[in-house]
């Protein structure tokens, strides 16, 4: 929902530059700047066009705030939330997404296990006496990827090496 919400601002965007107004995308974050963007005349069809594109992201909005908010109350009563909210950075929402993937953590006989389970470990090619690392296998979900590369980002930021 998050993405389908991106590319409808994207798409209000292109329209107003393809009509040489020039928005800040960050603008379209708020019911302030939707309300900005509906006020912004052009034409008929563009405006009718804007209209339903900025209702569709204000019902994303609600629909977001709404999944965000049960993810957090049902991630309370899962075991090692609170262990996982204790790490600097790591929020409700993020942690109960991790434990929700992760289910039971005695189910990994240790960490790589876990990391192979996640998708994050390279892709090892052994030939003969050489071996050979690539890329990250991918085999998880992207959200799990999507939310440890947050918040690795996040500990980066707390705890530069």
């Amino acid at each position: 929902m998050v993405k389908l919400r991106t590319a409808l601002k994207n798409k209000i965007n292109n329209i107003f530059s393809a009509h040489g107004i020039h928005l800040n995308k960050e603008s379209l974050a708020s019911e302030k700047g939707l309300k900005a963007a509906l006020e912004t005349q052009i034409d008929l069809l563009v405006d009718l066009e804007v209209k339903i594109l900025v209702e569709q992201i204000q019902a994303l909005n609600k629909t977001i705030a709404q999944l965000e908010q049960t993810i957090r109350r049902e991630s309370l009563k899962l075991e090692g939330y609170k262990n996982l909210t204790s790490i600097k950075g790591i929020s409700g929402l993020g942690a109960g997404i991790l434990l929700s993937i992760i289910d039971d953590i005695g189910d990994f006989a240790d960490e790589g296990k876990l990391a192979a389970y996640f998708g994050i470990m390279p892709r090892i090619s052994n030939s003969n006496e050489t071996e050979h690392s690539g890329r990250i296998t991918k085999r998880g979900t992207k959200l799990e990827r999507t939310t440890l590369a947050q918040y690795a980002l996040i500990a980066q930021r707390y705890s530069p090496i």
